[in-house]
């Protein structure tokens, strides 16, 4: 498959006067090149009227001086010149935006993760080497094991990784062959699912819950009459961003890298965390305390354990939304490429457009991504001490509230943060913008061109979460069969069955959500570009534009003079 398209049908050239032919086909006619790119701004026949083409010469005397001709361009500006315009012909505007020599954004941000990171794996080493030696010996039965930190425990969750990337591919292909049929059908899934939470809750008597679920769920059903006219948009959303998919394979490729690499780190932010415990417990002070009846307890405090483990937690915030973003980001850039290139008259600026998408994402924009996941990781890291403290019963009423509605204010603020950050990965990925300008220029996108219309009416998100859904279902089913079966010693009483399939399922729709960040970045680009540069979109993709001009005629308008920096 060749990246490069150098024919354009849809450019017109007019051709030259008779008397000027540049060369001869071979053929017997005549072969006229394109005129250059500064030839392009005026077209021809209005070149004719501002200037006659039979013009006498002036008259030579002896005092007509002729100027000596300009210099030729010296080699730097010969490179500047390829660099600005590079691999594009013609009046090719979404190129000449399109990042060309790339900065290092918010550099600092960069070093401190990187340093935080160094951190984290001095304590991952301490606190793995603090587990108990015989943690992953294995007897030789499944069921004779004692200790959930086994060879046996490991072998389930490799089941549920192997068993949510299968789920995840066979989902994908789904969607690519039948993204209308997807649509709908997750819309009704999703009542479905909400009146049946509703009626389990109610057979459990749990009246508030239940009868709040099965009021939500007849809701959603009637919105069906208002939303079923975004299907048609929605359908092509899909099926463009599928398509892009096939053309460039290495989309998929890259997401199920940066699974495996999510998939690693978790594993051993997870055995860190086990042994955490066994380690911080030389640095437990405990002292005897006399209570007002004359009896005496023991209390005993750990603030060093607790520093420990807040840092383990914003560790884990932080590293996992790097990972995810940078993923975001590099398939943003891959999108990218294709609106803005797919059908230019000099094809792709480069062969490999996800590789170079990804060296883009890891080194000059890599600031720029920890600086945004640095915030979510901060709001991320207070909302887990406020549970924290919410889930301590000795506290007072008061305290609970305090907790219970700051959570629920950051909350909101985070869900806000998560937008944006989304939005503005894309302007970074596009322009190589630092994370502030991306983040304002983002505003402005959605402000004042109304991108906020077309994800609002886009239905792609409920076939995601769909998928979600039944791929976590499936897994947390593929657990508790092998749990069932092995019959583990450690789960004689039944006491890890309900955690391990909890955690099945969030391990999940966790590794869903990483495997199709194609399908969610790619949609999410194609809107950001789409208000960025219609034009390019007339020339890729006809139908989809004509039906945006038609519904979004606001959005067709673009963003101008707001890129540059």
């Amino acid at each position: 498959m060749s990246y490069y398209h150098n024919d354009n049908s849809n450019n017109y050239y007019p051709p030259p006067p008779q008397q000027q032919q540049y060369g001869n086909s071979g053929n017997g006619g005549s072969y006229y090149q394109p005129p250059p790119p500064q030839q392009q701004q005026q077209p021809f026949y209005q070149q004719q009227q501002q200037q006659p083409f039979y013009q006498p010469p002036p008259p030579v005397t002896n005092n007509t001086y002729y100027p000596p001709p300009p210099p030729p361009p010296s080699q730097q500006q010969q490179q500047q010149q390829q660099l600005d315009f590079g691999a594009f012909d013609g009046d090719f505007k979404g190129a000449k935006q399109y990042n060309r020599a790339p900065k290092f954004r918010d550099l600092w941000a960069a070093l401190l993760f990187l340093a935080h990171f160094a951190l984290f794996v001095v304590m991952a080493v301490l606190f793995v080497k603090a587990l108990p030696s015989s943690a992953f010996k294995y007897s030789g039965q499944l069921q004779h094991t004692k200790n959930f930190y086994s060879w046996p425990t490991m072998i389930m969750w490799l089941c549920v990784l192997l068993s949510s990337i299968v789920f995840s591919v066979l989902y994908l292909l789904f969607m690519q062959m039948f993204a209308g049929q997807m649509l709908v059908i997750s819309f009704w899934f999703s009542v479905v699912v909400m009146i049946g939470t509703g009626a389990y809750y109610l057979a459990a008597k749990i009246w508030f819950a239940g009868a709040l679920m099965v009021i939500f769920g007849i809701f959603y059903a009637l919105m069906w009459f208002s939303w079923r006219h975004r299907i048609p948009f929605s359908k092509l959303v899909l099926q463009t961003v599928c398509r892009i998919t096939r053309q460039f394979p290495s989309t998929m490729v890259i997401s199920l890298a940066f699974l495996v690499i999510q998939t690693a780190y978790s594993a051993l932010w997870s055995l860190a965390f086990a042994g955490s415990f066994k380690y911080m417990e030389k640095y437990q002070s405990c002292s005897l305390h006399t209570d007002r009846n004359g009896r005496q307890y023991q209390s005993c405090s750990n603030p060093k354990e607790i520093l420990a483990w807040i840092y383990m937690v914003f560790s884990f915030y932080w590293t996992s939304s790097v990972i995810l973003n940078v993923l975001h980001t590099t398939i943003s850039g891959t999108f990218a490429t294709y609106y803005f290139f797919e059908g230019a008259p000099g094809g792709y600026p480069t062969k490999h457009v996800t590789l170079s998408s990804l060296k883009r994402s890891t080194t000059n924009s890599f600031g720029s991504i920890c600086f945004g996941s640095l915030i979510v990781a901060l709001i991320q890291t207070v909302r887990a001490i406020l549970r924290a403290i919410r889930g301590q019963g000795d506290d007072s009423i008061v305290v609970q509230l305090i907790a219970c509605c700051v959570d629920c204010i950051l909350g909101c603020i985070e869900g806000l943060v998560r937008f944006f950050n989304k939005y503005a990965y894309i302007e970074v990925a596009i322009y190589g913008k630092p994370f502030t300008q991306a983040a304002r220029d983002t505003w402005s996108l959605i402000k004042d061109r109304g991108v906020d219309a077309l994800i609002n009416d886009c239905l792609i998100g409920n076939v995601l979460q769909m998928g979600a859904f039944l791929c976590a279902a499936v897994v947390a089913l593929v657990a508790w069969l092998y749990i069932t079966i092995t019959k583990p010693e450690y789960n004689s009483t039944g006491s890890y069955t309900a955690p391990i399939i909890l955690s099945a399922f969030i391990i999940a729709m966790s590794m869903f959500m990483v495997l199709l960040k194609c399908i969610d970045s790619g949609a999410a680009t194609t809107f950001v570009c789409l208000a960025e540069d219609p034009e390019a979109l007339q020339r890729n993709n006809p139908e989809l534009y004509r039906m945006v001009r038609e519904t979004y005629p606001h959005v067709v308008h673009g963003v101008r003079d707001n890129n540059s920096y």
